[in-house]
This record gives structure tokens, C-alpha cells and sequence, in this order.
């Protein structure tokens, strides 16, 4: 079994007692307030009055969002893969019609500049 997963690491005790509280619904109110607090404090790090869009999903909805926001179909990119994120990022860029040409480097290893250049 492998497991991808940044860890297994010391637990400090204060994330130990967080994790022993009630959890926050991501669809109720508690939840939206810290999601507008969030935002705001956002805006302050960025210097920015515009919006700030938070996602709130796993990375591969961050992969998706990315895709679908900038690429039409038949648009040509190129995907540059060192793990399992790139070849992720290839296939929902494929199925979405985009024209994909793929450049894989080993698992684990980064990606090699003047390749790409």
C-alpha cells in the first residue's frame, strides 16, 4: 500500500485538543463567517478592493477550476508531470478537450528547466 499523504508526523497537543471539538458544517453559518474572514484578510494580503475567490475543495477541484476557467477545447498545452498532481492535471485537461502533450520527469523528482524551455 502506498499512502500519499504528507506524514506521519508529531502531533503537537493544541491540534490534538482542536481536533476533540464539535466539527463546523461547511454549509452553516459558523462556517460562512469564517469563510467572509477569511476573504477579507485575503484582500489585506494580496493589497487588493477586488475579489478574492476561495476554494473550497480538494486539490484536485483547485485542477479542475484552473482548467475549465482558462482553457477551451482544442487549446493547446503542455503539462508538465512529476507525480500523480501533473498526470491529474493531463487528464482533466484531456477531458475537457484540450490538446495535451504530456512531459513526464520521474515521480518525485523536479522538473528539469531547460527541458521545458
Amino acid at each position: 500500500m502506498q499512502l500519499r499523504i504528507p506524514g506521519p508526523t508529531p502531533c503537537p497537543p493544541q491540534a490534538l485538543q482542536a481536533m476533540g471539538k464539535q466539527m463546523i458544517s461547511h454549509r452553516g453559518k459558523e462556517f460562512g463567517n469564517i469563510l467572509n474572514s477569511i476573504t477579507e484578510k485575503l484582500k489585506q494580503v494580496f493589497q487588493t478592493k477586488g475579489d478574492v475567490l476561495t476554494l473550497t475543495c480538494a486539490g484536485t477541484g483547485g485542477l479542475e477550476a484552473a482548467i475549465v476557467n482558462t482553457l477551451s477545447p482544442s487549446d493547446k498545452i503542455l503539462a508538465v508531470s512529476c507525480g500523480v498532481f501533473g498526470d491529474r492535471f493531463a487528464d482533466i485537461a484531456k477531458q475537457y478537450g484540450a490538446n495535451v502533450k504530456c512531459l513526464n520527469f520521474e515521480w518525485g523528482k523536479p522538473a528539469d528547466p531547460e527541458t521545458i524551455g
